[in-house]
C-alpha cells in the first residue's frame, strides 16, 4: 500500500474574514474554509473592539469545516500554523479567561495620561533612559494600548495576568501554552526587533504599561510551539497532539508567500491596511518610525515594512460613497472595468491618501482630493485611489532602499487589490518595476504553510519550499510613455503635497473635534 500523503493546515486570521487552507507538499489546496468576520464596533470615535470570543470561535469553526472536507484524511496532517493581523491585543484574568474585548490594530486610542505621569514617577536609571530618548518613548506610552487600560479601566489592569495577541490566544486555548510566535510581536509593545526577543531594559515595560511576566515566551519561526490539547480537540476537532509550529503575522507571511528572500525584491500587500515589505539578513531600521522593522517568517531574518493604514480601505470607503443602490460587488466590478480607459494622473485628479496620519512622515496628515472640475466622472476618483496608495508605497520604498542600500528590480503584488488589471499596471508605471501576480490570492496563509512544512520536512530549505508552493500568473511591464507621467505626477505633486498642506491640514484639526490619529 503507498504511503499517505503528508498535508499541513494555515489558519489566517484576517481583518475581514478567517480562513483556513489545508495544503499538500506541492502547494496544491486541498481543502479549505472561510468565516467572514463581524466587524468591529466603536463605542467612541477611533475606537475599534472586537467581543473577545470571536476571533477564536470564527477559528474553530473553519477548521471544522476542512476537517469536514478530509473526512477519513484528517490523519495525513502532521503541523498546523497560524497567521494573524496584528497590534491586537486582550487582557486575560488568572483563569485564562478575557476581562474585556479586543482591542483591535485599527483602534486609535491614546493615552496623555501616560507621558505625564511618567515625568512624574520615573527615577534613576528608568529616568535616564526616558529621557534619553524621550521623544520616541513618549510617543510609544502615548500610543500604548496597556497604558490606555491602566488610565482608563484600572479595575481591568489590575486583574490582567495575561496579555495575548491573535495567534497567542489560540495557542492558550488549543495548546495551553502561554507562548508565541516572535513575528507576531507588533505594535506598541516592548519588544527589541533587532534582538528578536522582549526588551532587556526593565524601564521599558514601565514605559508601555506593562510587565514583562505577562507577556509570552516567544518561539522563532518554524519551531514548534505546542501540542494540540484534549481541551484544543474538543474546542476545533483537531488532532490531539497535533504540532503548533510559530510563524508570524499575516504581512511577514506574504513577504515569505511572496518569495521574497532579500532587498532586491519588495512585496506589495493591497489590502485594508497596504503595506510594502521586504526581507534583510542584518537589521536595519529607521529612528523615526518612517517605517518599521519586524522579525520575519524567515529564521534570523526581518521584514523592514512601509504601511498606510488606510490603504484599500480607501476603495470601501469609495464604494460605500458612490455605489448607492447597485451594490458593492457590482459597482467595484463595473470601475474596475472602465478605470482601464481612464489616462494616468485621473484626467487631473490628485488624491493625498492619509485618512489618518503617518506618525513618521505625516505627523498632521489628511485625506486629500484636489483638482475637481465639473467633467470629473467617479472612475476618476477611483483611479485616483488607486494611484495615490501607489505614490504612498513607493515613497516607503525608497525610504527602505536608502536603509538597505540595495536597489528593488522586481515587486510581487499580493491581496484585493492585485486582482485589479488596472491596479497591477499603474504599480508597474508608478514605480517602474515589473509587478507580479500570483496565481493564490492567499498568499499569507501560504507563508504560514511554509513554516510548518519546512518543519514537517516537506523541503530542506525555506526556498526550496518557495519554489514548490508559490506560482506566479502574470508580470506586468512598466510602461515608458506612462512611467514618465508617474515620475512627473510623484516629484512634482505627491512629494509636495504635505509640506504645501501642512499649515492647513493643522488648521483644520481645530474643527475635527479631536485628533484623528
Amino acid at each position: 500500500m503507498s504511503q499517505k500523503e503528508p498535508y499541513v493546515l494555515a489558519v489566517d486570521v484576517g481583518t475581514q474574514s478567517v480562513r483556513a487552507i489545508v495544503f499538500d507538499r506541492e502547494g496544491n489546496q486541498i481543502a479549505r474554509g472561510r468565516k467572514i468576520s463581524q466587524p468591529y464596533y466603536s463605542l467612541e470615535p477611533g475606537w475599534a473592539e472586537v467581543p473577545a470570543e470571536q476571533f477564536f470561535d470564527d477559528s474553530c469553526q473553519v477548521i471544522r469545516q476542512v476537517l469536514d472536507q478530509l473526512g477519513s484524511r484528517v490523519d495525513q496532517l502532521k503541523a498546523v500554523a497560524f497567521t494573524a493581523n496584528r497590534d491586537n491585543i486582550m487582557p486575560l484574568d488568572d483563569d485564562g479567561q478575557p476581562l474585556r474585548d479586543w482591542i483591535t490594530w485599527v483602534d486609535t486610542r491614546r493615552s496623555p495620561e501616560a507621558m505625564e505621569a511618567l515625568k512624574k514617577e520615573l527615577t534613576g536609571v528608568d529616568l535616564a533612559i526616558y529621557l534619553y530618548d524621550y521623544a520616541f518613548f513618549s510617543m510609544v506610552a502615548y500610543r500604548s494600548k496597556f497604558n490606555w487600560i491602566k488610565y482608563n479601566q484600572p479595575d481591568i489592569y489590575a486583574r490582567a495576568k495575561r496579555y495575548v495577541s491573535l495567534t497567542g490566544y489560540l495557542n492558550l486555548k488549543l495548546c495551553g501554552v502561554f507562548r508565541d510566535a516572535r513575528g507576531m510581536q507588533v505594535g506598541y509593545v516592548p519588544y527589541q526587533a533587532k534582538r528578536q526577543d522582549w526588551y532587556r531594559i526593565k524601564g521599558v515595560f514601565k514605559f508601555l504599561g506593562v510587565r514583562r511576566d505577562q507577556l509570552p515566551d516567544l518561539v522563532a519561526p518554524g519551531e514548534e510551539i505546542g501540542r494540540i490539547t484534549e481541551a484544543g480537540h474538543q474546542a476545533c476537532g483537531l488532532p490531539i497532539g497535533l504540532p503548533v509550529i510559530a510563524s508570524a503575522g499575516d504581512k511577514q507571511c506574504e513577504t515569505l508567500g511572496g518569495g521574497v528572500f532579500d532587498p532586491s525584491q519588495a512585496v506589495i500587500s493591497y489590502g485594508t491596511m497596504a503595506t510594502l515589505g521586504t526581507t534583510t539578513l542584518h537589521h536595519i531600521e529607521d529612528k523615526k518610525l518612517k517605517f518599521y522593522t519586524f522579525a520575519s517568517c524567515i529564521p534570523d531574518a526581518w521584514n523592514p515594512e512601509y504601511s498606510i493604514y488606510r490603504g484599500y480601505w480607501l476603495v470601501t470607503w469609495f464604494c460605500r460613497q458612490y455605489a448607492k443602490e447597485s451594490g458593492f460587488p457590482e459597482f467595484l466590478k463595473r470601475m474596475n472595468e472602465e478605470v482601464v480607459k481612464v489616462p494616468p494622473g485621473s484626467n487631473g485628479l490628485f488624491v493625498f491618501p492619509f485618512w489618518t496620519i503617518h506618525p513618521g512622515l505625516y505627523p498632521h496628515g489628511k485625506g486629500m482630493i484636489a483638482g475637481w472640475v465639473d467633467r470629473h466622472r467617479e472612475v476618476d476618483l477611483y483611479r485616483a485611489i488607486l494611484e495615490s496608495i501607489a505614490y504612498a508605497l513607493r515613497e516607503g520604498l525608497e525610504l527602505i532602499e536608502a536603509k538597505s542600500r540595495t536597489k528593488v528590480k522586481k515587486l510581487t503584488v499580493v491581496g484585493g487589490g492585485s486582482q485589479s488589471d488596472a491596479a497591477m499596471q499603474l504599480t508597474a508605471d508608478i514605480f517602474n518595476l515589473p509587478a507580479v501576480r500570483l496565481a493564490s490570492g492567499e498568499v499569507s496563509a501560504v507563508g504560514a504553510a511554509i513554516n510548518a512544512g519546512v518543519w514537517a520536512g516537506f523541503y530542506d530549505s525555506y526556498q526550496e519550499a518557495v519554489g514548490v508552493m508559490t506560482r506566479e500568473e502574470k508580470v506586468f511591464w512598466p510602461d515608458a510613455d506612462n512611467v514618465a507621467i508617474y515620475e512627473d505626477l510623484y516629484t512634482g505633486i505627491y512629494k509636495k503635497a504635505y509640506k504645501s498642506n501642512e499649515k492647513l491640514f493643522k488648521e483644520l484639526e481645530r474643527y475635527s473635534g479631536k485628533s484623528l490619529e
